[in-house]
């Protein structure tokens, strides 16, 4: 784990929290942790932020549905510390401890930031 990444892992755990208390997440937190990734993986920040743009109007038209906005905010700002083969496996283990936890807690809506978080901290540590 590189000491940079403590500038991401920090604001998903207290994004995880805010999620579960009140199924909503200020996605400021994560302008920092976005930028410093920006920088330091020299990325094509105008891809990541057209795909990003194209994901919240796909959100936006299906009502939001099936993942709110924030949690898109969440794979974006993923998506700039992740190479593509460690941003599938992260979110292979989030939907697969999103699967468990639906299958222990039988709510009819569960927040996923906590999930992208653990399975975030998981692909990172490990």
């Amino acid at each position: 784990m590189h000491y940079l990444e403590v500038f991401i892992i920090m604001p998903l755990f207290i994004l995880a929290k805010q999620d579960w208390q009140m199924k909503l997440i200020d996605s400021r937190w994560l302008a920092c942790p976005t930028f410093i990734a920006c920088l330091q993986h020299d990325l094509p920040c105008l891809t990541i932020f057209v795909a990003y743009i194209v994901a919240l109007i796909i959100n936006r038209h299906l009502q939001e549905k099936f993942l709110g906005n924030g949690d898109l905010d969440i794979l974006a700002a993923g998506a700039c510390w992740l190479t593509g083969t460690d941003w599938l496996l992260w979110l292979t283990l989030a939907c697969l401890l999103q699967l468990l936890l639906a299958n222990y807690c039988k709510a009819e809506q569960l927040p996923f930031v906590p999930a992208l978080t653990i399975s975030f901290t998981w692909v990172i540590v490990g």
